[in-house]
Parts: C-alpha cells; sequence; structure tokens
C-alpha cells in the first residue's frame, strides 16, 4: 500500500510538473508572438510613417515647381504684356502703331494660353479624364519622339485592362511613368526607351528600361531620392511590388507588378 500509494503520488506531481512545463511553454509562446505582432506593427507604421512623408515631400515639391513655372513663364509673359501696353500709350496712336500693338498683345496672350495649358497639363493629363490610361500614354510617348531627343517604344498587351483601371490608379500609374522618364531625360544620357504592358493571372505586369549610363551609388548615400519615394509612394497605393536593375554603364530597367484586384475600377450599378 505505501508503494501504491508513493507512485500514485509520483504520478499526480508528475503529472502537474507536465501541466506547469506546458502552460510555460504555452505562455513563452504567447509572449514570442505578442512580441513579434508588436515587432510587426511598429514596422508597418514607420513604413506608413516614411510614405506619408514622401507625399508631403512631393506635394511641397510639385507646389514649388508649379509656383516657379508661374513667376518665370507666366510672370514674364504678363510683364512683357504690361511693358507693350505702356509703350503703345507713349506712342503716337497712329493706325500703323495701334496694329502693331493688337498683333503685339496677341502673340503674348497666345504664349500665356499655351504656357497655362502646359502648367495645367502637368497638374492633370486631360487626356487621361477624357480617353484614358492608354491614349494618355501614347499621347507621352509621341510628344518625345517628336522632340527628337530620344526614341520611345510603347508596347501594349494587357489590352483594355489599362482603362479599366480606377480613375486613382490611373493617375498613380501614369505620375510613375512621368516620374522614370524625367529621370531618364535628366540623368541617363539615354537613346531609347521602353514601356510594357502585360499581365498574368493575377496582376499587371508594368516594364521600363532605358539604354543609358545606368546609377552610380554616391559614397554614404542611404535614403533614396525624391523621385524614387514618389514612385514607391504611389506603388504602396496599389499594393505593387518592383525590381529595379541600374548598374552603371548598363541602363536602367524598372519592372513592377500590381495586383489586379487592388486596381480595378469599382462596377458601376
Amino acid at each position: 500500500m505505501d508503494n501504491l500509494y508513493g507512485l500514485i503520488l509520483l504520478s499526480i506531481v508528475g503529472t502537474f510538473s507536465m501541466v506547469v512545463f506546458f502552460v510555460l511553454i504555452h505562455f513563452r509562446n504567447q509572449t514570442k508572438l505578442a512580441k513579434q505582432a508588436e515587432q510587426m506593427q511598429k514596422a508597418q507604421l514607420q513604413y506608413q510613417i516614411a510614405l506619408l512623408e514622401a507625399v508631403i515631400r512631393s506635394q511641397e515639391t510639385e507646389r514649388k515647381r508649379i509656383g516657379q513655372n508661374l513667376h518665370d513663364d507666366v510672370g514674364t509673359v504678363l510683364a512683357n504684356l504690361r511693358m507693350t501696353v505702356e509703350m503703345y500709350q507713349q506712342a503716337a496712336g497712329t493706325p500703323a502703331s495701334l496694329a502693331l500693338f493688337t498683333a503685339s498683345c496677341k502673340t503674348i496672350i497666345d504664349k500665356v494660353i499655351n504656357e497655362v495649358r502646359h502648367i495645367s497639363h502637368n497638374l492633370s493629363p486631360v487626356s487621361l479624364d477624357l480617353y484614358g490610361f492608354t491614349d494618355a500614354v501614347e499621347e507621352l510617348a509621341d510628344l518625345v519622339n517628336n522632340a527628337g531627343k530620344l526614341r520611345f517604344s510603347l508596347q501594349n498587351e494587357a489590352g483594355p485592362l489599362l482603362d479599366q483601371l480606377s480613375s486613382t490608379h490611373a493617375a498613380a500609374l501614369y505620375r510613375i511613368v512621368e516620374e522614370l522618364l524625367n529621370n531618364t531625360l535628366k540623368h541617363s544620357g539615354a537613346s531609347q526607351i521602353h514601356l510594357g504592358f502585360g499581365t498574368d493571372e493575377n496582376a499587371l505586369l508594368v516594364s521600363y528600361q532605358d539604354n543609358g549610363q545606368g546609377i552610380t551609388p554616391k559614397p554614404g548615400q542611404r535614403k533614396a531620392g525624391m523621385g524614387t519615394s514618389n514612385i514607391e509612394s504611389r506603388l504602396a497605393i496599389m499594393q505593387a511590388s518592383h525590381t529595379v536593375r541600374a548598374a552603371p554603364g548598363q541602363g536602367f530597367a524598372f519592372k513592377a507588378r500590381i495586383p489586379l484586384q487592388a486596381v480595378a475600377a469599382p462596377a458601376h450599378a
């Protein structure tokens, strides 16, 4: 009986020890999972803050650029118009001087209209709202090709999907293309650009490449540039992933994969 009681007591102690052991392991795992979840939340919060800062910087840069354009282009032209009016007031009011004054004013006013149209197009491309994303990008390619500095080829294997993008995502993708194009024009020294669109089962695929000089990293540079931040913030809006290849002397290549459920325009009732 003493041996039996001893075995029972030993079994109870062993069972209790195992229960305590498993409870401690469970508590430890829960604590570890909670810490991991907290770290993920912090990382997501930091990422969202970084994106918000990039958007704010982008907006401020755009405002400065618009203000500079208004001051340098429209402001200068209007100052010339004012000078023309003052010169006419000082001159004799002959029919010849009136005709010259009228022609000068019309020329200056036409220039103001063109400058305002150019600025407004940069703010919100009219063709994007009126005709859709495909026509807007084709118009952009035509503008580059007509300038004669480089060759811009466009390939669309995504079909009508591009024009089914929601207005928000169409604008975001258009601005990404603009940003990539501006980087090529300003920094690459390229002679050719290729922009392609395609699809797989679940995503819209975007590829952009030029034959320029690529990118040489600057010593000590850690943060992404303004253009890169703008692109990444717009890709985040579309829940897109992307890759960049820009080795020195080997051109620049950009690829993005945009989930279809993230960019599809909502169906109208």
